[in-house]
């Protein structure tokens, strides 16, 4: 899977913004004010708690697609962005269903859920080569 440089930027800025945001959390760095509504209940904490595995195990796997050299990085980089996707539509639906609409939460969710589309359509598109069956 070749991604363009700006796949590539925006896949570091989403993986390391995963990470900056469990430490935000972790440290409870954000006032519960500026976090999304019912945060200061208990399940509400629980919920976002959940997300913990999902977001670092995209964000390793993104961060190792786009820096190996001996491992299959296609692998990695389609595990991350389909992560990515499912952890957005998640957390998206989630607010649907509460009927939560605040763009500070929704823009960086909406950018989770749309933005694999984009290299994982264009790995899906591209033919393989038939020597090797691997994608060019």
């Amino acid at each position: 899977m070749q991604l363009t440089k700006l796949q590539k930027a925006v896949v570091w800025i989403i993986d390391i913004g995963f990470i900056v945001y469990w430490c935000v959390i972790v440290f409870r760095a954000l006032p519960p004010e500026i976090m999304f509504e019912g945060y200061e209940k208990r399940e509400v904490q629980a919920w976002n708690w959940s997300f913990l595995p999902l977001d670092i195990l995209a964000a390793l796997t993104g961060i190792i697609g786009q820096t190996t050299r001996q491992l299959n990085a296609s692998v990695f980089l389609i595990i991350s962005l389909v992560l990515t996707f499912v952890a957005g539509g998640m957390a998206l639906a989630y607010w649907v269903v509460l009927g939560f609409y605040d763009i500070l939460w929704w823009a960086p969710n909406l950018v989770l859920l749309v933005f694999p589309l984009w290299p994982l359509y264009q790995y899906a598109t591209t033919p393989m080569r038939s020597e090797s069956h691997e994608r060019t």
